[in-house]
């Protein structure tokens, strides 16, 4: 009889372990890359293509690839006998970020022109200045171009028209999604959005939603749709609302009150803006997933009545989360108070109802919790403290991707030292007469979570500010678990086979989130893999608690728990396939006549000591004027060097006037070699009454409404240049005071300009992302004093030192 629980106990362990592979297995498609599917169906071989001859260079505005791949898309979209137009216009973000993007853009006709449109988008343009945007967003461009030319193969004419908008500038402020959403006269036929996008090369897509009403109908609607591996959960819609939102779909929202879907994937985040974003490395699973989701839903919006834009009043929300066989389980937010206080009830009812059936002791309940928090508290601190440890390693500091190459086995060693934990508490407290007792606090401890954050409470939860409605789903593991809990109270041996059916929910509710969380928010919340780990191994109790050898499990998991650390640490080293970031700027002054190396490398390498020295300045001076970087990077290290014969940064005025006490300035910065990027400063104390940049005008914003509100530290624009056309201002401000204007001049050739003599990056090391970087940067101020002219302007003297 035991030989058999033993079989029974092991064949019950292998179909959980099964069940965890499968949760994450089964998120994406199997990719085969065949060659000849047939010309209606989406085909990833023929989407690869694209991804390869988009990725071939890097291609941020104003580069020459930039313009290569603008005219391919063009001409693959006029293959498909499309007409194709483009919209090129200056626009600025609300933080200061201003470009010229230049949209492509096309329309399928529907059969009643009368219905609002379906928008497919992405966008075209790799981050400035190495990335060669195979995924971020060649990916996007790729599914739109096959999905739109597998759906036109169809011949079939669907009710509703279908524009293409394949936007320019997204990676510095949204630009273009802004021009067209607010200046295209076809914004105002859109009903829907379907947006695809990339933060990283692989991995799952996950599917956001984006408006500013409930998510009831969209999410009717995407179910009705039948994709066939949806990734959705109603939490990360409830999280994305609470945080700042930075794609092209968000400007629709904000701006037209437009809803749309994301679909974006965030794995393998180490290769996200860097120039290892190629075409080799994109995953090709990850691309058959956006062509998953386009295929069916291009078919169902684009036959969908939407006047209504697919709107529902704020409030009228679905929770929403994938399960097997079901693909989507959804129940109204409206469910929420009577789920939490009925569950609630139910369990209070079963610990009486085991209390009285003599199979729950309060002694043993209450000691159930110490094993439970234990492996709790123990794995959070192995994790927390453990990665604490480790990042002052040279690998993690300039890694601003926030997640390092080693990133998956520090989450698989935070796991599997959660589990190992858990079953060692476990194996101590362990009798067979106490798994109903022990089963309680896990059960206990997620209807608090529960309650804490998804019980509503007016507007909001019971904790301030924080109310994520969209957690509701943690519910139905929680039901599952009281199922799980009545068993093993009316029966000694409760049957595998059922207590497996109901471990489903808890397995593919709580595993995906162990690697989830820390992909997306980065390694500084690697506990939460751990604390995860812990919590699905306390749901799933009322099965190991059967297993008399947790002694021996606890010592297979540790030792995996070692193999997965080997690994990791065994990663953690730089190579020509995880090369180190480093970063390089000559700064010119031009002001006064010098000159600097600097760098954002906070562990110098060989390669930046040879021009910054061995023992270089900290660059607090330079950072006084900071440039700008995604995460708000300074420069960490500068050296003085030789005065380069660069040419000047011309400065001209060409308009100044004073009007009842307000002075207008008009000047004109230029430069005969080529710039990439224009910054401009002024101390914050300077304000502006009105402004306008290559005849934009500057939209007021703030509490002051003024423009140039939204300032980070005293820089008020960045200007990414198109065509080295000029930087041209016109600024209105209290003519009492005299602003001081400094401007950068930035580009982004420092590696190809010989006189720098500056080596080869050697193959382990990389171009860091995410900041000003191989560039040269020319500095040059006007102070703009009461009747200065450009004459008067401070010299630049063409003067090499050394």
């Amino acid at each position: 009889m035991r030989a058999k629980s033993h079989l029974t106990s092991a064949a019950s362990f292998v179909v959980i372990i099964l069940m965890i592979w499968y949760a994450f297995h089964s998120q994406t498609p199997s990719a085969q890359v065949e060659e000849n599917l047939p010309a209606t169906e989406w085909s990833t071989a023929r989407a690869l293509e694209h991804v390869k001859a988009i990725s071939l260079k890097p291609h941020y505005v104003g580069s020459n690839g930039h313009n290569e791949v603008r005219d391919y898309i063009k001409d693959e979209f006029t293959k498909l006998g499309l007409n194709v137009t483009t919209q090129k216009g200056y626009d600025i973000s609300w933080n200061g970020n201003m470009s010229q993007p230049e949209n492509i853009i096309a329309r399928i006709k529907g059969s009643q022109p009368d219905n609002k449109a379906l928008v497919l988008l992405t966008h075209y343009d790799s981050d400035p200045h190495s990335s060669k945007g195979a995924s971020d967003a060649g990916s996007g461009v790729a599914t739109i171009l096959e999905g739109v030319r597998a759906f036109l193969a169809q011949n079939k004419q669907p009710k509703n028209d279908i524009i293409i908008c394949i936007t320019d500038g997204e990676e510095l402020g949204l630009n273009g999604a802004s021009l067209f959403v607010n200046q295209h006269p076809w914004a105002k036929d859109v009903g829907f959005v379907l947006n695809f996008e990339a933060r990283g090369s692989g991995g799952p897509s996950y599917m956001l939603v984006e408006t500013n009403g409930g998510n009831r109908k969209i999410i009717e609607e995407f179910m009705a749709a039948g994709t066939d591996y949806p990734v959705a959960n109603s939490l990360a819609y409830s999280i994305y609302q609470m945080i700042p939102n930075d794609t092209d779909l968000t400007i629709f929202r904000e701006d037209r009150d437009i809803n749309g879907l994301n679909f974006a994937f965030i794995g393998d985040h180490f290769d996200y803006h860097t120039e290892l974003d190629t075409y080799e490395r994109l995953d090709r699973n990850t691309l058959a997933h956006q062509g998953s989701y386009l295929m069916p839903l291009l078919s169902h919006f684009s036959n969908l009545d939407m006047t209504d834009r697919v709107m529902v009043d704020k409030g009228e929300d679905l929770v929403y989360f994938p399960l097997p066989l079901f693909k989507m389980v959804t129940f109204p937010f409206s469910w929420l108070a009577a789920l939490i206080i009925g569950s609630g009830i139910l369990l209070l009812l079963l610990i009486v109802h085991g209390i009285r059936k003599r199979r729950i002791t309060l002694k043993h309940l209450f000691g159930g919790f110490v094993p439970f928090l234990g492996s709790l508290v123990i794995g959070y601190l192995l994790s927390n403290y453990g990665w604490a440890a480790v990042k002052t390693n040279e690998i993690y500091v300039d890694m601003n991707t926030v997640f390092p190459y080693n990133g998956y086995w520090m989450i698989a060693t935070a796991a599997f030292a959660a589990i190992t934990v858990s079953f060692f508490l476990y194996h101590k407290f362990y009798h067979r007469d106490r798994i109903a007792s022990l089963s309680v606090a896990p059960l206990v401890l997620l209807w608090i979570i529960s309650l804490a954050i998804a019980f509503p409470v007016g507007d909001g939860g019971l904790i301030p500010n924080v109310y994520l409605g969209g957690a509701g789903f943690f519910l139905v593991p929680l039901l599952a678990g009281l199922v799980m809990l009545w068993l093993n109270i009316h029966q000694k041996g409760p049957s595998y086979i059922l207590l497996l059916i109901l471990a489903v929910p808890a397995i593919f509710v709580f595993a995906p989130f162990i690697k989830a969380f820390p992909v997306a928010l980065g390694m500084s919340i690697l506990f939460v893999a751990a604390v995860l780990s812990a919590l699905l191994f306390g749901l799933l109790i009322p099965i190991l608690g059967h297993y008399r050898k947790k002694g021996l499990l606890a010592f297979g998991s540790l030792i995996a728990t070692v193999v997965c650390l080997c690994f990791a640490f065994a990663k953690a080293e730089f190579s020509q396939t995880q090369p180190k970031p480093t970063s390089l700027v000559y700064v010119h002054n031009q002001d006064d006549n010098t000159a600097q190396w600097a760098t954002y490398d906070k562990v110098l390498s060989d390669w930046t000591k040879e021009k910054l020295g061995t023992e270089p300045q900290r660059a607090k001076e330079l950072n006084a004027n900071s440039i700008d970087s995604k995460y708000g990077t300074g420069f960490s290290y500068a050296a003085k060097t030789d005065y380069k014969n660069l040419p000047k940064i011309e400065l001209e005025i060409t308009a100044d006037s004073t009007v009842n006490n307000l002075r207008t300035v008009k000047f004109k910065v230029t430069s005969e070699s080529v710039v990439h990027r224009y910054e401009a400063f002024a101390d914050d104390k300077y304000s502006f009454e009105k402004a306008t940049v290559n005849g934009l005008e500057i939209r007021k914003s703030g509490d002051d409404q003024r423009p140039f509100s939204n300032r980070w530290g005293n820089r008020f624009l960045s200007y990414y240049v198109t065509d080295n056309a000029a930087l041209e201002m016109e600024l209105t401000f209290d003519a009492s005071t005299e602003p001081e204007i400094i401007v950068y001049a930035a580009s982004f050739d420092l590696l190809e300009q010989e006189q720098f003599n500056v080596s080869q990056r050697p193959l382990d090391h990389m171009s860091m992302p995410f900041v000003l970087n191989d560039a040269v940067l020319r500095k040059r101020t006007i102070k703009l004093s009461k009747n200065v002219k450009s004459e008067e302007l401070p010299p630049v003297e063409d003067v090499t030192h050394g």
